[in-house]
């Protein structure tokens, strides 16, 4: 098929979401329930809160842009789904201070430059700081020390915003007044909830797996897009690919909106995700996940959607991040940022 399509760039949304619906999957949008939150925190301590966030879909037997036909008399929502609801908007509403962690203590060097750390299981034992050794090193090795280093910067700083969470949440429990941050009590709701759900618990997941867990993935798809620039479009410069890059994610965002097993077998099929789900493989040249549109901007590709959902499951919010404003932006902010410093796109086009 041809590398540039004509269609509308919201084409990709409107088909995932279609596929979603023939899955027997409803969207449900956490947006409501961030809102009520914000209007009356205590709600976080409501059973209502705890069984899908009192979404009126879930009352009524209806989801979000289902027939009406089809909705009447759709069974109760799963204590599975519940769970997912109640987690992702816990997740959303921590996601803010994450965001602003992230921003305020990215770590730069005397110079200016980010500073990333030595991957600690990385195979080529590369140090990013050694920019000799990194220029030296195949495209397809120097890709891969990126990408891990990347992953493993995010997850020093995420550690740091879980500690400051919990720290400042047995400070007021010290404080024996009663009083509580939003923030505080949200973090011990998450807790509870997580601990007391089957599903997250036959994961073995917690708050900060799932955070390091879901941070990998939207770095990948960070360094995937920049690294499909240069395929989509050869022979440009760094500026050129930069601004493409910037100007495209609108249109990958519509990824963070799907639940995760149609996210996982997008990625499966389209050539995203490798064979052994590692975020540390640069993307193959025969993918199928990103394409130009009319106008030249670059976008997914609706074909290698894959109809999916797991036994029992009914709904999905999408991704916490994708709730959290300009939380994406900074994960390929950040990655678009690395790609200008280390000359990413010279390297890609090597050979």
């Amino acid at each position: 098929m041809s590398d540039t399509l004509p269609s509308r760039s919201n084409d990709f949304a409107q088909t995932f979401n279609t596929a979603h619906g023939e899955a027997g999957l409803g969207r449900v949008s956490i947006a409501h329930i961030l809102q009520r939150i914000q209007a009356d925190p205590n709600f976080l301590f409501s059973e209502e809160f705890r069984q899908g966030g009192g979404q009126c879909p879930f009352h009524a037997g209806k989801t979000e842009g289902a027939p009406k036909e089809a909705a009447e008399g759709s069974a109760p929502i799963s204590q599975d789904d519940a769970d997912k609801v109640a987690v992702n908007s816990l997740l959303a509403l921590l996601f803010n201070r994450l965001r602003d962690h992230i921003a305020e203590t990215l770590p730069f060097d005397a110079e200016g430059r980010p500073m990333l750390p030595i991957p600690p299981r990385s195979p080529h034992g590369l140090d990013p700081a050694d920019r000799a050794a990194m220029a030296a090193a195949a495209p397809d090795v120097f890709c891969s020390v990126l990408r891990d280093a990347t992953c493993h910067l995010l997850d020093g700083l995420i550690t740091g915003w879980a500690v400051g969470l919990v720290q400042e949440e047995e400070y007021f429990r010290s404080q024996g007044s009663g009083a509580i941050s939003l923030e505080a009590a949200a973090t011990f709701v998450l807790r509870s909830v997580l601990e007391h759900s089957p599903l997250y618990q036959r994961a073995g997941y917690d708050m900060l797996s799932i955070t390091k867990t879901g941070s990998h993935t939207a770095i990948h798809i960070c360094w995937a897009l920049v690294e499909a620039a240069p395929l989509l479009v050869p022979g440009r410069d760094a500026a050129f690919y930069d601004d493409l890059v910037r100007r495209s994610l609108k249109q990958i965002v519509p990824l963070s909106m799907a639940s995760l097993g149609m996210l996982v077998h997008y990625m499966e099929e389209s050539g995203i995700e490798p064979a052994d789900g590692l975020a540390v493989h640069r993307l193959p040249k025969d993918q199928t996940a990103f394409v130009l549109d009319g106008n030249g901007l670059i976008r997914l590709n609706a074909d290698p959607i894959v109809t999916f959902a797991k036994p029992g499951e009914r709904y999905y919010t999408g991704c916490p991040a994708f709730y959290t404003t300009n939380l994406i932006k900074l994960y390929l902010d950040i990655v678009a940022g690395l790609a200008l410093e280390y000359s990413v796109y010279d390297r890609l086009q090597e050979g």
